[in-house]
């Protein structure tokens, strides 16, 4: 009997999962690269007005941390480019900076999205339409642990007239690489986030209603 037992249990098929399956298991719930959380209003003046040239200002640091101001000329790249993509003609940064030096245009004292301020602003380049970017939160410090970054932006478009066309917040976070593999180096995890953060912002903006 006891030869019997023993004989029957080692040909009885095993329902214990390997370590190696475990593992395989678990690695089939992927994790959503992207994660946001849009706010945006768009009047209905941006379609009659339908502004193509775009002034891009320069992008503002609103976070309290320095090493944030090394990324903001490479967002405004960046939103300049994309801007194509939404059917707009933005106009050359050189060309928007000279001319708000040639009409004497002030830093902001508080913010780049402040109405007065703006209204300074607007118009010194021939455009159509100013677009502004202020960046509330940039936070890389977990990118070599699990390759995203964490910010919050906030946007508007204004008409040359100073009227808001468009305008709201996005916060989330984002992973380097999208969907596909991140970059090996840190500072090209970082401007992979950056592309892929200013990509979701423009998606929120209408394409251009002419084009």
């Amino acid at each position: 009997m006891v030869t019997s037992r023993i004989s029957f249990l080692s040909s009885a098929p095993c329902f214990v999962l390997s370590p190696l399956l475990l593992l395989l298991a678990g690695g089939c719930h992927t994790v959503d690269p992207v994660t946001v959380y849009p706010s945006f209003t768009t009047s209905p003046e941006l379609v009659a007005q339908a502004p193509s040239d775009i002034a891009v200002l320069p992008v503002e640091n609103g976070t309290r941390d320095p090493a944030t101001d090394r990324h903001l000329g490479f967002m405004r790249h960046e939103v300049i480019r994309q801007l194509v993509d939404r059917k707009y003609g933005p106009l050359r940064a050189a060309y928007v900076d000279a001319g708000l030096r040639s009409n004497q245009v002030a830093k902001p004292e508080n913010s780049v999205l402040d109405p007065i301020w703006l209204q300074s602003a607007v118009g010194h380049s021939s455009e159509d339409a100013t677009f502004a970017l202020r960046v509330d939160r940039w936070d890389e410090s977990q990118l070599l642990v699990n390759r995203r970054a964490y910010f919050q932006f906030q946007a508007a478009l204004i008409g040359k007239e100073g009227k808001q066309l468009w305008y709201g917040t996005l916060s989330g976070d984002i992973k380097a690489g999208g969907a596909g593999a991140a970059p090996r180096d840190r500072e090209y995890m970082a401007r992979s986030c950056i592309e892929l953060a200013v990509r979701e912002l423009l998606l929120r903006l209408p394409v251009h209603a002419n084009r």
